[in-house]
């Protein structure tokens, strides 16, 4: 479904690679949790599945295809079935829930539809039902300045299933939210995920969320590949190749049986 074969990326901005060699296959249907620090790889790994970031070295292939390979309009096809859900929600502000829902169908749909807001009786029909699945079909017609951050979150995953994906990616979609809410959102993104049969990865920093909801997790440190198993394998010493040993590896130790 998703191959990396010695794939490194370097932004031209900065000397040090963001990934480097990496080398990793994802199968159809798995639920992947991509844990690291803050500057580790893991948005730049989550970017370059969606083509917003190309490769320096190495190839990505996505569904069988090379996306070095890919025309532009062959671009635009394969974008409309990788949704993406933002850590900061990406929406728009003054538009109401089902509007930006909406806005998902966006890359299937020709230019002026876009800009007029023609959208069939079949595509508003879905909206609703995602609306739906996500808890928000009261909420249609509210502004989404006027939710909270989880319900933006729901928005932002209803909108990104308007697209009908076969991949789901999350790039740190519960970083702002709170523990609790992160719990509900992850709960949400696994019903989806076994309901449509997706491939989900997902970047996260919370390890017990990884843990709980991932069937594979990889780790990342420098833009390398250091960890890639089953969470009951995610040991003390797992976690300090990820993040290094310090306090919060101690009292991670405590909760690692």
């Amino acid at each position: 479904m998703i191959s990396f074969d010695n794939v490194s990326v370097t932004y031209t901005s900065e000397k040090e690679m963001a990934l480097s060699q990496l080398s990793v296959e994802i199968s159809e249907g798995e639920f992947i949790c991509v844990l690291g620090k803050s500057g580790a790889g893991k948005s730049t790994f989550i970017r370059t599945i969606n083509l917003l970031q190309p490769v320096t070295k190495g190839t990505v292939h996505v569904s069988g295809e090379n996306l070095d390979r890919l025309s532009e309009k062959e671009t635009r096809r394969l974008r409309t079935e990788v949704g993406m859900i933002f850590q900061h929600f990406n929406l728009i502000p003054r538009l109401s829930v089902k509007q930006n829902v909406l806005t998902g169908r966006f890359g299937q749909k020709k230019a002026f539809e876009n800009l007029l807001g023609l959208f069939t009786k079949q595509e508003r029909d879905l909206a609703d039902y995602y609306l739906e699945e996500v808890g928000l079909l009261p909420f249609a017609n509210r502004r989404v300045e006027h939710l909270s951050g989880g319900q933006k979150q729901r928005v932002g995953i209803a909108r990104a299933m308007m697209q009908e994906p076969s991949i789901l990616l999350g790039d740190e979609p519960v970083a702002s939210l709170d523990p609790t809410t992160s719990k509900n959102i992850f709960q949400l993104l696994t019903r989806l995920h076994e309901q449509r049969q997706l491939t989900t990865v997902i970047n996260v920093h919370d390890v017990e969320l990884a843990k709980n909801f991932a069937t594979r997790i990889l780790g990342l440190k420098d833009g390398k590949l250091v960890f890639d198993g089953k969470p009951n394998q995610l040991t003390t010493k797992v976690y300090d190749d990820i993040y290094g040993h310090d306090i919060k590896s101690e009292t991670f130790a405590s909760q690692i049986k």
